[in-house]
């Protein structure tokens, strides 16, 4: 059954792109990356076969299947994502498995909202994915979605040899399979707190280890605009909407631990005290957190309008404008980097620490040893559902996840005598495949590949031309080094019961949190606006929840 590394396993939801280039055989600044994650050595070469021509042997009749991808709303101008070079590609190497391919965009923000609008409809495209453990269970109980263990014997072997570590951890409800796992192939990689370095230097400052730190560095980038962006301008702690605000690290740093399931909210999961699970912002130090934010609030170190911005347009636009100085999300900082620097050269952003807790603990979220869960609807006929996991079984080809990985070989990179991949021309990789390749919203099946040492990161962003290769090696080293060394160890056991009661009441639970802890943020009374949040989450069901999760980790013998 599932196995939760962490609170937050299956809450990247967006989990953002981020570069790690491929140690020894690395060509461009998006090589083996993932959605939450990372890249590292891959073997080299890969298809050479340019896009748009046609594969040989493609039968007379083609099965349509229809693909669900991430829309990230980046595309270059005069490009579309769903035919962009890759994804035309991509159609023409599995017309020979009798496949005709589509890609079915969705913006990432509305990803799963979509999701449940597909599936109650019918409307899904044959191929969709989640992160979240009860959507998969919730489908598998309503027999909205197929049982893939038939399929995958009969069309996925090379899945069961790439992703096996994936498959023996997710993917499976009450003993039957119903989704094929992605396989991280780092998981060190999740939501981490980064801060503008430049600024941070400009200051004379530290990054900050705990919460008063937080505040005074946030602070002084207020009122000392170390960016020379003009002080009504300056965003010290940009953050959008809750719901799609990364509060992971944040609450670790008010004692919440990433170990356990949390409420389905952008925080790390609960406490275990006395052999009884209580959801986070139940958790007697939630309060504070909510106060914290609060303050920030009212002295103007978030932005005013954060309640507004639920697609994260405005959190996007203030890191591109250069005026944000600290934030969390699941991109490594390069991105990020890469990004702000448009606007400011010097912009560099760096991964901290995460904040320490009033007793010195430190908690991050790193992820299992899978990613996304890809499931097939059962509105999808069984023709579709089979030309599915053919397709996931050729995407799960070694040379296959380099090329969606990394583009073209002859085309977006040349492998040199030393076996390195090298980027041939970095402003058409930029145009033509970077923007979602980095993101890998297209290699579903595996998600980035292990992490390189330091000589052989440098030497592959040295190949891909980067702005700056030392920095490349500093942030991609921090970031891992954060989830590597502060992700607490795994549950020694598993859930392996569903819970219905979260199945069925998650969603609107979810929802009334997210709009309470807005309310809690603005209001002038963050006590009073709390203890409404949890009379109202009791109404919900919120002990009952809770009251489910401690009988299931109870049943399996469960010790913290």
């Amino acid at each position: 059954m599932l196995k939760r590394k962490t609170g937050i396993a299956f809450r990247f939801a967006l989990i953002l792109a981020f570069v790690l280039l491929a140690a020894g055989c690395s060509s461009s600044k998006n090589d083996n990356v993932d959605s939450q994650g990372s890249g590292g050595s891959a073997p080299a070469g890969g298809s050479s076969q340019a896009a748009g021509t046609p594969a040989a042997g493609t039968p007379a009749k083609l099965t349509k299947l229809r693909v669900m991808i991430y829309d990230r709303g980046n595309a270059p101008e005069g490009m579309k994502l769903t035919e962009a070079p890759l994804m035309q590609w991509a159609k023409e190497q599995v017309k020979p498995l009798g496949i005709d391919l589509e890609y079915v965009a969705v913006p990432r923000a509305e990803a799963e909202d979509k999701l449940n609008v597909w599936l109650a409809s019918g409307e899904a495209p044959d191929i969709i994915f989640t992160y979240d453990t009860n959507t998969l269970f919730k489908y598998a109980e309503q027999g909205g979605i197929w049982q893939l263990d038939d399929f995958l014997s009969q069309y996925g072997p090379q899945i069961q040899k790439n992703n096996q570590k994936a498959l023996d951890e997710a993917g499976t409800y009450e003993g039957k399979r119903f989704a094929i796992p992605a396989l991280r192939a780092n998981p060190h990689v999740g939501p981490a707190m980064k801060i503008r370095q430049d600024w941070l230097d400009k200051l004379g400052m530290k990054a900050p280890t705990t919460t008063d730190e937080l505040y005074d560095v946030l602070k002084a980038f207020k009122e000392k605009d170390p960016g020379g962006v003009g002080k009504d301008k300056v965003v010290p702690y940009a953050f959008p909407a809750i719901g799609k605000a990364f509060l992971y690290s944040l609450s670790g740093a008010f004692g919440l631990n990433p170990q356990l399931m949390g409420n389905g909210t952008d925080m790390f999961g609960g406490l275990w005290q006395d052999g009884k699970f209580t959801s986070n912002i139940a958790t007697p130090n939630a309060l504070e957190m909510f106060k914290f934010l609060n303050k920030l609030y009212k002295e103007g170190l978030i932005p005013k309008e954060f309640g507004t911005d639920v697609n994260k347009q405005q959190f996007n636009q203030y890191v591109a404008q250069g005026v944000a100085g600290f934030l969390e999300d699941n991109d490594n900082g390069w991105v990020l980097t890469d990004s702000t620097r448009q606007a400011v050269p010097d912009a560099r952003w760096m991964p901290i620490d995460p904040l320490k807790t009033a007793d010195g603990n430190q908690y991050a979220g790193g992820a299992p040893d899978f990613g996304m869960l890809i499931m097939i609807p059962k509105a999808s006929k069984e023709e579709q559902a089979t030309a599915a996991v053919k397709y996931l079984n050729w995407m799960a080809d070694p040379a296959n996840i380099l090329t969606l990985q990394s583009g073209i070989e002859g085309v977006h990179y040349k492998v040199n005598a030393d076996g390195t991949r090298q980027v041939i021309d970095p402003e058409k990789n930029k145009k033509e495949i970077d923007w979602y390749t980095a993101s890998g919203d297209l290699e579903i099946i595996q998600q980035g590949q292990p992490l390189d040492s330091p000589e052989k990161l440098k030497v592959a962003a040295e190949n891909a031309k980067l702005f700056d290769a030392d920095y490349y090696v500093a942030v991609t080293t921090k970031y891992d080094s954060i989830f590597a060394q502060y992700t607490p160890d795994p549950p020694t056991v598993v859930l392996t019961d569903p819970r219905p009661f979260a199945q069925k009441n998650q969603e609107t639970i979810k929802k009334f949190i997210n709009e309470s802890i807005t309310k809690i943020i603005v209001t002038d009374d963050p006590e009073k606006e709390y203890n409404a949040m949890i009379e109202g989450w009791k109404k919900l069901g919120g002990e009952k929840y809770d009251q489910e999760l401690t009988d299931a980790y109870n049943k399996i013998g469960y010790q913290p």
